[in-house]
């Protein structure tokens, strides 16, 4: 093992002991400190230092195995825009390695078959999970309040009315269906708005007068529960500083592709196999306030922004200030203009990191979330457990994938998955463009001993109007000639379509103009284009459900990440016309409220439901032209259908048949027939005696001297069982 010079230990131990000052007067300096950062500014600085140090080299080994992935989804998101230039690059790079050339060389046009394909999928998605209102159903775990359930539903469907949550997952659609994959971060954001306003308020001796809560005196009611005023008392205008809440709720926001780091073989995003880091821009004064920063760390953190940009004194200056914030209690630190002006201009970037880790030495494990800079300095911005910040400790950000690839975290979108097809198709494109140009405009070659010039004339212009003059003896052809390149367009273009049909084929989408470009075999008629809708229909489901269920996860942490926030009273009024009604919400009603939400497919349910009523109409309309003596036998078989569509009354849908002895009469044989009729003309003659004489004979006496039942009556009961007797 080589010996390390005495002077690099006594160096890396100062800069070591130094970072650990630094990061602990940090701490210190916070008016407000988490658990976390307690815990770390007891343990002297150094165990943050050594935490911000690991988390910074997990995350640049992450960063190292995610180049490619980067490098592709900055290509696919180029191609989404209509944007090829890489194509023409690559090749200009590759071009000493390469004899042939490419045609994208010389023409880079793309018909961009494969983002026609996505904006399809993209848009079906989209209206099968945010097309319909309510777009979700909401139930309450463990309550048997039935009116709660009600007003929590109700309560959602009010709070993201505004419809700022749906645009968020709807970008973050377009973004899985074109990379694959997208990240959503969700948030409880507050956006708060301070101004001085001028307020009429009470005056003593030319001062305002506050009362018990601090708030300026404005009404006679304030007046008369003060005591002890004094001085001379006048109502005067003074400047009164407001803070108003302009948004409080849930956010959802699309992470950007080089933004994030994490395990690329992680079985999911979660901290169980990877931890994550996600690389967050804010203003340096947005950080003060949100971070709980001091003045002097907040310009420190201005300084990170822009590497080398302290000067020794700067530096001198910053460790004492943060030996006496270590020594003794915090001192306010006045500012200059340009360090007034860094605080308010500069912009930052900070890393955001969600880990699993020891930080007290305890050797157990805690879920964390810190917040520190990129570079340069190893201090701890903010930190805390993250069960204080996300409700059970769930991580804040969501993977959804569109298209899962084999052990890998991440998905496959179309740019990837029909990369093959977006290059063979542009290739025959460009070819039958470049070909059109060369004919339009052919190579020439003109023989100037051939002609008859001057001296000076100059360079041969060939164009509209120009005169050529061949020398005795010549033609115009031996003058000029013209090189005819071979007319391989149609064979080009039978290639481009062959491409076009295998990407119907493969994913089931297609066009139902019928121009020449979709005049292949299978989709040039009705039946093959009802065909093909009904294949992208079955095809797109299975990808539509899986980002269903990754949206239905991401929506029930938002719900459960805004009632942990929720502290304070929201009515409103909900339904129309006569049937409005006040909903009011309390703090008390959503305490420790774990809420069952579910994706309710509503513009898919509604399709279904819609296909199934008109299955329903049409076999009620042949039920009911049937006889009522066929009717016996197919209502078995229209309850069954009607089940089969979901519906749940079928039973009582479907009527049953009214049958009647003389119905029967044609189902029976001849000779069972005939008893039939013989017994229904006694039957009557029978029940005709008996209204003449009442009380000598009961009805149905002869049939009954027949050995047969009693004669059935008007009713179809009666009716149903002669002929069953029979």
């Amino acid at each position: 093992m080589p010996l390390i010079p005495h002077s690099s230990v006594s160096a890396s131990a100062s800069a070591d002991t130094l970072a650990a000052l630094r990061a602990k007067a940090a701490l210190v300096r916070k008016r407000r400190k988490t658990p976390l950062e307690d815990a770390l500014a007891a343990g002297g600085g150094t165990r943050a230092v050594r935490l911000v140090q690991w988390a910074r080299t997990q995350k640049a080994n992450y960063d190292a195995g995610l180049v490619q992935w980067r490098a592709n989804r900055v290509k696919w998101a180029q191609e989404a825009q209509d944007v090829f230039e890489h194509r023409a690059r690559a090749r200009r790079e590759r071009r000493d390695v390469e004899e042939a050339g490419s045609v994208f060389e010389v023409a880079n046009e793309s018909v961009n078959v494969v983002g026609a394909l996505a904006e399809f999928a993209a848009a079906q998605a989209e209206q099968d999970i945010y097309g319909g209102e309510p777009w979700f159903a909401a139930n309450p775990v463990g309550r048997t309040d039935a009116k709660l359930a009600d007003d929590i539903q109700h309560h959602l469907q009010w709070v993201f009315r505004d419809g700022r949550y749906v645009d968020a997952q709807c970008l973050g659609i377009d973004q899985a269906v074109t990379l694959g994959e997208c990240f959503m971060k969700t948030l409880y954001a507050v956006d708060v708005d301070e101004y001085e306003a001028v307020t009429p308020c009470l005056h003593a001796d030319g001062k305002p007068v506050m009362d018990g809560r601090g708030a300026h005196v404005t009404r006679d009611e304030q007046v008369a529960g003060l005591r002890g005023l004094r001085g001379k008392l006048e109502w005067r205008d003074a400047y009164e500083t407001r803070r108003r809440v302009l948004r409080e709720g849930v956010e959802a926001m699309p992470v950007h592709f080089n933004d994030i780091s994490f395990r690329e073989d992680a079985p999911e995003l979660d901290l169980r196999h990877t931890n994550v880091y996600v690389s967050v821009e804010m203003s340096v004064f947005e950080a003060m306030r949100r971070f709980d920063l001091s003045k002097e760390d907040a310009i420190r953190l201005a300084r990170c922004a822009v590497a080398g940009t302290r000067t020794d004194e700067e530096v001198q200056r910053e460790r004492s200030a943060d030996a006496c914030a270590v020594g003794g209690p915090p001192v306010e630190v006045a500012l200059g203009e340009e360090e007034a002006d860094k605080l308010i201009n500069t912009r930052v970037r900070l890393i955001e990191g969600y880990i699993r880790a020891d930080v007290t030495g305890t050797g157990k494990e805690a879920r964390l979330c810190i917040v520190f800079p990129p570079l340069h300095e190893d201090w701890i911005v903010w930190g805390d457990y993250l069960a204080n910040v996300s409700p059970n400790a769930e991580l804040p950000i969501k993977c959804e994938v569109w298209e899962p690839v084999p052990h890998r975290l991440y998905g496959r979108g179309f740019f990837s998955k029909y990369a093959y097809l977006q290059t063979g198709t542009d290739n025959l494109w460009n070819q039958v463009h470049f070909r059109n140009e060369m004919h339009a405009n052919p190579l020439t070659a003109v023989h100037e001993e051939n002609m008859l010039r001057d001296e000076d004339g100059g360079d041969v212009v060939i164009g509209p109007g120009r005169t050529i003059k061949p020398k005795a003896g010549k033609r115009l052809g031996d003058c000029v000639e013209f090189a005819q390149l071979p007319d391989a367009d149609t064979r080009s273009m039978e290639l481009f379509q062959v491409g076009m049909q295998l990407a119907q084929l493969r994913s089931g989408i297609t066009s139902a103009s019928q121009g020449d470009l979709s005049s292949v075999p299978e989709s040039n008629t009705a039946t093959g284009i009802k065909s093909l809708i009904s294949r992208a229909a079955v095809l797109l489901k299975k990808p539509v459900r899986r980002l269903r269920r990754c949206k239905g996860r991401g929506f029930s942490y938002a719900v459960k990440l805004y009632y942990a926030n929720f502290d304070r009273e929201e009515a409103f009024v909900w339904g129309e016309g006569h049937n409005k009604e006040l909903v009011r919400i309390t703090p008390e009603h959503v305490r420790d409220l774990d809420v069952d939400v579910v994706m309710l497919l509503t513009q898919e349910q509604n399709q279904t439901k819609l296909e199934g009523a008109k299955a329903m109409m049409q076999m009620e309309q042949t039920y009911a032209g049937l006889p009522e003596v066929d009717k016996a036998g197919a209502r078995v078989g229209m309850v069954q259908a009607l089940k089969a569509l979901e519906f749940a009354n079928a039973e009582e849908m479907v009527r049953k048949p009214m049958l009647t002895v003389e119905s029967c009469l044609s189902i029976l044989p001849p000779e069972e027939a005939e008893k039939l009729k013989g017994m229904l003309a006694n039957a009557q003659q029978a029940q005709a005696q008996a209204q003449a004489a009442p009380g000598q004979a009961q009805p149905g006496a002869g049939a009954q001297a027949m050995g047969g039942s009693p004669a059935p009556g008007p009713d179809a009961n009666g009716a149903v069982g002669a002929a069953q007797t029979l």
